[in-house]
């Protein structure tokens, strides 16, 4: 004897499920994009800025914007929060 398993969803159940699902589809379709920052290896020769010791300073504007890096090897600015691929080095010392 096979005994058969039955399911029963009310209606409004449904409704409200998919009316969450769609919520939450909208939701995301009108977030912002999530920015992460990236591993930048290739770079480390290029901006090398600290010494055999290491030391670094780093300093912003009132608003965040544009970032300093100061080393004894040079100086780095990016003029967008500090984004990757936004930073310019200015200065490099001999």
């Amino acid at each position: 004897m096979t005994q058969d398993i039955v399911i029963r969803i009310r209606r409004r159940y449904l409704i409200g499920a998919a009316a969450a699902a769609l919520l939450l589809v909208i939701t995301l379709g009108f977030s912002l994009p999530l920015f992460a920052q990236k591993v930048q290896e290739e770079y480390k020769d290029k901006f090398k800025l600290a010494g055999p010791t290491g030391d670094v300073s780093v300093a912003a504007s009132a608003d965040g914007r544009y970032v300093f890096v100061v080393g004894s090897e040079g100086v780095l600015v990016s003029d967008d929060h500090g984004k990757t691929g936004t930073w310019v080095q200015t200065v490099r010392m001999k």
